[in-house]
């Protein structure tokens, strides 16, 4: 199958690329930069240059394939986010996947995979998440989600089929597990935003990798999936699990107010939202079985990957 997949060189979409590469599918990636060709090429995929706001001369790549993949984020991860940054970022992203739809319609494509997240859903709280809740996107689902209805209308104006992806934290030895939540216990800075008993719905990144491989095995279009790990754990409990298997202290608390005026609404919104979501329909429908189904077999094994100690493990040698 011919894929056509942006954000190749991020964290998510270099993954993604990897494992479809990886199962035998023709992967070709979208970057910006002529020094990001080497990510995608090392992945196994086919580099294009292009950006998204622009719609030559990516445009009859994703003509000629069978899926794409919208993986792009809009957002780094310890960016200081205002939340009109964040609606900006919000309008600017529905435009580039518009565009990416604009360009399959009437074509080969048989279906877009949209990538957003798990806070798309809102606070819930204590309950149960899962994929027949609404849009109320909070935190960091606001950049990517925040625009939900109007991507959801272009699809149908463009004739595109539709299938939607809501990834968990998605974690591993980069992004905001290494930049934000182990530089920062390693630094010593409190890591429990607030009172620290929400819920975060965790996925390896490779398990999410795996995840999109069975999509494109499945072709499962209008249907939308929660890929998580089966076990949501409390951000207070998340935290201090990690500091432990580090060898530090338990992590004190940082009073919502003041952690968002150092790093921003949209990202102290994201920490402190509660999201206890399910993976049932995922498990159900496309056989979704994450290797690393609990946070506490895949941390250690990212810990490790970083060179840090684990509990019972020294230190791994620089």
């Amino acid at each position: 199958m011919k894929v056509f997949i942006t954000g190749a060189n991020g964290f998510t979409g270099s993954a993604i690329l990897r494992k479809l590469a990886e199962a035998g599918h023709e992967v070709m990636g979208l970057v910006q930069e002529t020094s990001h060709e080497a990510d995608v090429k090392n992945a196994g995929g086919i580099p294009i240059i292009g950006d998204l706001l622009v719609p030559e001369p990516w445009t009859e790549a994703v003509k000629n394939c069978d899926v794409v993949i919208s993986a792009s984020s809009p957002y780094r991860t310890n960016e200081k986010l205002s939340v009109d940054e964040a609606y900006r970022r919000a309008e600017a992203h529905s435009e580039m996947v518009g565009n990416l739809l604009r360009a399959a319609s009437k074509s080969s494509v048989k279906a877009a995979v949209l990538t957003y997240h798990i806070t798309a859903f809102g606070n819930q709280g204590d309950r149960w998440a899962s994929e027949v809740m609404g849009i109320s996107p909070v935190g960091l689902g606001i950049p990517i989600a925040g625009t939900y209805w109007d991507i959801d209308r272009m699809a149908r104006r463009a004739g595109v089929p539709t299938i939607e992806v809501f990834p968990g934290w998605v974690y591993g030895p980069s992004n905001w597990f290494r930049d934000f939540l182990v530089s920062g216990l390693r630094a010593g800075r409190p890591m429990v935003i607030g009172a620290g008993y929400n819920y975060r719905s965790l996925i390896h990144i490779d398990d999410l990798a795996e995840g999109y491989r069975l999509i494109l095995d499945k072709m499962p279009v209008g249907e939308r999936f929660c890929l998580v790990d089966s076990h949501p754990v409390r951000q207070r409990e998340l935290v201090n699990f990690v500091a432990r298997e580090m060898g530090l202290p338990e992590s004190d608390e940082v009073d919502y107010v003041v952690f968002a005026k150092e790093m921003g609404d949209i990202l102290a919104d994201a920490m402190v939202s509660s999201v206890r979501a399910t993976n049932t329909k995922a498990k159900k429908e496309l056989g979704f079985r994450p290797k690393l189904d609990d946070y506490s077999a895949g941390v250690p094994s990212v810990l490790r990957a970083l060179g840090e100690r684990t509990m019972g493990q020294p230190k791994a040698a620089a």
